[in-house]
């Protein structure tokens, strides 16, 4: 199925965004920067819905269905809520995460690099799947 690989593409990218902030914290952001635009607002709402919903499908054949499927559901309310909080509230809240300490940063950059791993290990196929 080619959603599974597109999800665990995704997860791995994930995985090395945590750990380049793991490694600059304050990568993190350069990296928010990206999509404090109107233009990179609407790129993140689509990226969540559409993650989102490859999350719902790809829920059934992964190892944590219920878990896979909860964070499908997140991703895509997150999409849906972007455009309500608005460009200027996002903007604030990377304004404020920018001058955090780093090892709150890093934190960040752990929980995203866990949080790939763990979608990228839920989806991949199973030795018994061949």
């Amino acid at each position: 199925m080619i959603a599974r690989w597109i999800v665990t593409g995704f997860g791995l990218f994930v995985v090395g965004v945590g750990a380049w902030i793991l490694m600059q914290p304050y990568g993190l952001k350069e990296f928010a920067d990206l999509f404090l635009t109107p233009g990179g607002l609407w790129f993140a709402v689509a990226l969540r819905l559409t993650m989102g919903a490859l999350l719902w499908v790809c829920a059934s054949a992964s190892r944590t269905p219920l878990v896979v499927r909860v964070l499908g559901a997140m991703f895509f309310l997150s999409g849906l809520a972007l455009p309500i909080v608005g460009l200027d509230r996002i903007t604030q809240l990377a304004e404020w995460g920018a001058i955090q300490d780093p090892s709150m940063l890093r934190g960040v950059g752990l929980v995203a690099a866990a949080l790939g791993a763990f979608i990228a290990w839920s989806v991949w196929p199973r030795r018994s799947e061949g």
